[in-house]
């Protein structure tokens, strides 16, 4: 093998670098050749080969721009050359220098892959031919080069269709898809393209037609549409919100499609359906709170005189029976206010340690009276951890809920109540903002009754709601167990079809280290006698009624009472005088209960507090860690004797030296 530069000719002055093999040919053709080669302006670095050997060896080390064979070759010849050579893969231009060729041999040569042959006697064509070789070679280097950035185009184009998280595709004129990306399977629940493509874009997919007419009208008068909300039918029966993007797309000797891009916003609204909701109720629950606190004092006055005005009437029935009628009507109100204060969180509660199974357990022993025998009553329970409740509220929760299956099912059918254990993630989560993640005990009622369709599954929660005929309820028993629910830190899930039955799910979060407590037993009530007293009590309300029925009422039972309109007048009311107990309502004028309890434990370190509001919310105000009993309002005379009866004798219980406990009131009680 030689390597050798050509000299360079002094006449030409912009010379081309070229770098030639060349095989076989004597020293006599060789110099012809590179004579033809450097009066045509090539600066030449050429490279000799005889045998096969010293070609391969030469072809693998190195990169020439042109191969110069002759054909007739020591035991081969130019064509085994040009096979060798396209067999490396090499595209390097191959010309064949011959004396003489046959024509089919010439054939076969170009066939394999040569750019051109020259006849030794002809060889001024050698520079045309070589020139013309290797303009082929950079004209199909530069279309590789075009071509393979083309594949990296599409391919990334395709990666990207692949991944995108919105759902493309093109669509014909007659609303066939002609493809489709992953993301558009999902959205439309499909398995596979196949299954698309069955499917048609103007027929299947609309929910509503007159959101496709309005849709395409649009995009063929004005191009394109872009971002209106449609639901789409999903190949699984379900409904997906998605935001569309069409294109109408129109090129020369192509048919007219459409482009659609679309993202499915089904989880983003039903995330703000449920916030719109949980603000409604919010809303709801704050108008219903404020109405039945001005509404507890009303009530709380009404129950109080009625009470009274029956106990005075003993020798009167007509008018006994009178305030009999307006204490009922009285309590009546009174209930529903609860209900109101229970639907807005403001119910005051009594939690401890409650195991769910027992509470479906006492309900269900009571539900054939309240349900009826043509209902079929099943009960499955799991293992449950316990949850921080007030077990009478949350038997009230399952029976609103079994009284609402059992007027679903008129005409008999199966009620089940089955309870579990569930963790809920964060994914989860995210589709319920209300929700936080954690462990939850599951309490839930299924009916196969009439079911609901989503407007009224929207609205059941609300006060008053009801889709009962008029007097035949207060729409207050689902508002009630929603509040009940909210109030003890969990919720409630509704799963409802028309004519396929309705499950309510009453999520709890569970106690850590919690364990459930027994059912404390019932004591019996005292007679008004047994709640008299003397001791001296001062007792602060702003609404006058309640303040004279009160007053009134411990007057009767032997008690000292200084009535005050606000905290102020009771302590100069105080100031002779040495009370034994302070009622005090949380709000009032001038100064509340709060700040009159401090100033008087700071007078009289014994003297014992109770608190009364017509609105829970209100014990918020109260100081952490201050002394006092709390009484709801409405409240009856005999339930506030009572209260302030056992107050005053866990204020006054001593121990004697001989072991006994003895009362204020010198009754003697064993230890």
């Amino acid at each position: 093998m030689k390597v050798a530069t050509q000299e360079v000719s002094p006449k030409s002055k912009v010379l081309t670098p070229l770098r030639a093999l060349i095989v076989g040919h004597s020293r006599g053709e060789q110099d012809s050749i590179l004579f033809e080669l450097r009066e045509s302006g090539f600066s030449v670095e050429h490279t000799v080969v005889e045998s096969r050997a010293d070609f391969h060896a030469a072809i693998a080390g190195n990169n020439f721009d042109v191969v110069l064979a002759d054909y007739p070759l020591p035991s081969w010849t130019g064509l085994d050359a040009l096979v060798d050579l396209r067999r490396t893969g090499k595209d390097t231009p191959f010309l064949l220098i011959a004396g003489s060729l046959e024509k089919e041999v010439a054939v076969e040569c170009i066939k394999q892959g040569a750019n051109d042959y020259v006849l030794k006697d002809h060889l001024s064509r050698l520079p045309i031919a070589l020139i013309r070789a290797m303009t082929e070679k950079s004209l199909r280097d530069e279309n590789a080069t075009a071509l393979e950035a083309l594949r990296v185009s599409e391919a990334r184009s395709r990666d990207l269709m692949e991944h995108a998280i919105y759902g493309i595709s093109r669509v014909s004129v007659e609303g066939n898809f002609l493809d489709g990306n992953p993301a558009l399977l999902r959205m439309l629940g499909c398995t596979n393209e196949a299954r698309l493509k069955k499917l048609n874009f103007h027929r299947d997919l609309f929910r509503f037609p007159e959101e496709h007419a309005r849709l395409m009208g649009t995009c063929r008068e004005l191009g394109q549409v872009q971002g209106p909300e449609v639901e789409w039918r999903r190949c699984d029966g379900g409904i997906a919100t998605v935001r569309v993007h069409v294109r109408r797309v129109t090129a020369p000797y192509e048919s007219e499609t459409f482009e659609i891009f679309a993202e499915d916003v089904t989880e983003l609204r039903g995330m703000e359906r449920q916030l719109r909701q949980a603000q409604k109720f919010e809303a709801i629950g704050l108008l219903a709170g404020g109405v039945a606190h001005d509404f507890n004092n009303v009530v709380s006055a009404i129950l109080g005189w009625a009470e009274i005005g029956f106990e005075q009437s003993s020798d009167n029935p007509k008018a006994a029976e009178g305030f009999r009628h307006i204490r009922e009507q009285a309590e009546r109100a009174a209930a529903l206010t609860r209900e109101l204060l229970t639907f807005a969180r403001h119910q005051v509660l009594q939690p401890r340690a409650v195991d769910l199974n027992s509470v479906v357990g006492v309900l269900s022993s009571l539900l054939d009276k309240v349900i009826g025998k043509h209902i079929e009553v099943k009960c499955l329970t799991s293992p449950l951890d316990s949850v921080k409740a007030d077990p009478t509220q949350l038997e009230q929760v399952l029976l609103n809920l079994c009284i609402n299956a059992r007027d679903a099912m008129p005409e008999g059918g199966r009620l089940v109540m089955e309870t579990e254990m569930v963790e809920l993630d964060e994914p989860y989560c995210r589709f319920y903002p209300y929700v936080k993640t954690g462990r939850y005990a599951v309490m839930s009622v299924a009916d196969t009754g009439t079911g609901m369709d989503v407007e009224t599954r929207e609205r059941i929660f609300e006060p008053f709601f009801t889709t009962k005929a008029q007097g035949k309820g207060t729409g207050m028993g689902l508002a009630a167990a929603y509040g009940i629910v909210k109030q003890h830190g969990g919720f409630i899930h509704v799963y409802s079809e028309p004519a396929h039955g309705s499950l309510f799910r009453v999520y709890l979060p569970v106690m850590e280290g919690g364990a459930a407590e027994g059912v404390a037993p019932k004591t019996l009530t005292p007679s008004m006698a047994d709640l008299r007293g003397t001791e001296t009590i001062v007792f602060a309300e702003d609404h006058e009624s309640i303040r004279e029925m009160a007053r009134q009422t411990l007057v009767g039972l032997g008690y000292r009472v200084l009535t005050a309109a606000d905290g102020e007048e009771a302590l100069r009311l105080c100031e002779n005088e040495k009370p034994e107990l302070a009622i005090l309502d949380v709000i009032m004028p001038k100064l509340g209960g709060p700040g009159t309890a401090t100033k008087l434990s700071e007078s009289f370190p014994e003297i014992r507090v109770l608190y009364t509001s017509g609105y829970s919310a209100e014990s918020d105000v109260i100081p952490n860690g201050a002394k006092g009993r709390y009484l709801q309002k409405p409240y009856s005379p005999r339930t506030l004797a009572r209260l302030v009866r056992k107050i005053l004798d866990e204020a006054a219980t001593v121990e004697t030296p001989d072991g006994r406990c003895v009362v204020g009131r010198g009754s003697l009680l064993p230890r």
